[in-house]
């Protein structure tokens, strides 16, 4: 973030407490509401980053009082019912063991080249995403409530939208800076697109009767997401959107074949009606946006707005080094890798970078070695499995999610330690298990009969 969204709010620090305050009360009132609805708050929190806010006011978690809450919530379910119910079909079974498996893999290779700080950190962000898993597959029961998360997460990459807008007037009118890369709460601009990504992604799910104010919801919804990943200017993010957008028109276009000629049409029409309004706002744009990195021009687009002083162009990351120094990393440590923590000290030796790898695959395989690539290759398997196993109407989302996740695994080794990926991985089983046939139930009651006996 060039300008920072956590600039507005340390210069407007009553603002940030106004919001952490009504944050730590919202919980406690949603404590004696229906469950869905703490649940469907935890999802527009994990996308839009609001602990942060509540995190630069008090220092301390804002998870772990949802968390608290939640559990409570469950609690009190368990008290009323006197059953707690968890479905799976053997495939998700496959998925959820395997991942737990590939977590506890990178966190015991570790111990042999022991970072202690990092480990603890590691290990800490994994029990919090597990636990995310954990509950919304409690939560995610029946298939209304899948439309749950799907109007909170499309809700959370608004909220997200409207904080990037905002970093983007603050910083370009007030801070004086040009060209910038808005991230809104998330603060990486990658990982925001990532996350307006999935939020358009899962918008496209469809209930089976919508009514007209919810397409029209949905329709507004995907126009100021799209907006907001060309707003962070992200190459994986733009290729991203691109990929699920033609995806969806092909898909769409199936059961309506008038559909995309008449849209491609469509645009034609409005690009040479508004041919120099359009070419005049991008003039525009690329004073406020950094547009120059993946549109570069040979010179500014004309004389800069009153004031902003506006950078020389980014140079790109330098991945292709990043990755050859990960693979050397990797064949340097073949067996056990070099440990969680240890991969930006050894990338500095070697590139003078004190930087990860910059891919998700690498980045475990140079952690912890080849190994690694053993359980890598299990997980994948079982994904693949699931989908395969899935329904007919399912396979095509289930399939666009695991190719969303696995694009932005090229570009992020973040990913197993982001809680949204987690979240997102909940409503990936639960379509595998709300509509398959061979589902198996658990319930609180199944086991407390069994101990009687």
């Amino acid at each position: 973030m060039l300008s920072g969204e956590y600039n507005f709010l340390v210069d407007n620090m009553w603002l940030a407490e106004i919001i952490a305050v009504i944050l730590l009360i919202i919980p406690f009132f949603l404590f004696f509401a229906d469950k869905k609805w703490i649940f469907g708050f935890y999802v527009v929190s994990i996308v839009a980053n609001l602990p942060l806010i509540f995190v630069m006011v008090f220092g301390f978690s804002y998870e772990m009082i949802i968390a608290l809450v939640i559990i409570a919530v469950i609690i009190r379910d368990l008290i009323r019912n006197k059953n707690l119910l968890l479905l799976s079909t053997k495939e998700s079974r496959a998925v959820f063991f395997s991942l737990c498996g590939l977590l506890a893999l990178n966190l015991a290779t570790s111990l042999f080249n022991f970072s202690k700080s990092a480990f603890l950190e590691r290990s800490f962000v994994y029990l919090v995403n597990v636990f995310i898993l954990i509950i919304f597959n409690f939560f995610l029961i029946n298939r209304g409530r899948l439309q749950i998360i799907r109007y909170d997460f499309v809700i959370g990459a608004l909220l997200i939208v409207l904080t990037m807008a905002i970093e983007l007037i603050y910083g370009y009118n007030y801070l004086q800076v040009g060209r910038l890369r808005p991230a809104g709460l998330l603060l990486d601009p990658n990982v925001s697109a990532f996350a307006l990504n999935l939020a358009l992604l899962l918008s496209f799910y469809k209930q089976k009767r919508p009514n007209s104010w919810t397409n029209v919801f949905f329709i507004i919804s995907r126009i100021l997401i799209v907006f907001g990943i060309f707003m962070t200017v992200s190459r994986s993010g733009y290729v991203l959107a691109l990929i699920i957008l033609v995806f969806f028109l092909i898909e769409h276009s199936k059961k309506k074949n008038y559909f995309a000629p008449l849209a491609a049409l469509f645009m034609i029409v409005i690009y040479f009606i508004f041919q120099k309004p359009l070419a005049k706002t991008w003039d525009n744009l690329h004073l406020l946006l950094d547009l120059q990195r993946i549109f570069p021009r040979p010179s500014p687009p004309g004389p800069s707005g009153p004031g902003p002083a506006l950078p020389g162009p980014i140079l790109a990351e330098p991945r292709y080094e990043l990755l050859k120094a990960g693979i050397k990393i990797f064949l340097h440590n073949f067996s056990l890798g070099i440990g969680i923590g240890n991969v930006p000290p050894a990338m500095e030796e070697l590139t003078g970078m004190r930087m990860n790898t910059h891919n998700l695959v690498l980045q475990l395989l140079a952690e912890s070695g080849i190994f690694m690539l053993v359980m890598l290759l299990v997980f994948f398997y079982y994904l693949v499995n699931l989908i395969i196993k899935s329904g007919r109407k399912e396979r095509f989302l289930l399939g666009l999610i695991l190719f969303a996740v696995a694009v932005e695994s090229l570009f992020n080794h973040n990913l197993l330690n982001i809680n949204i990926v987690y979240l997102l991985l909940a409503f990936f089983l639960a379509l595998n298990i709300l509509y398959s046939k061979e589902q198996t139930a658990l319930s609180f009651a199944q086991i407390k009969n069994r101990f009687r006996r």
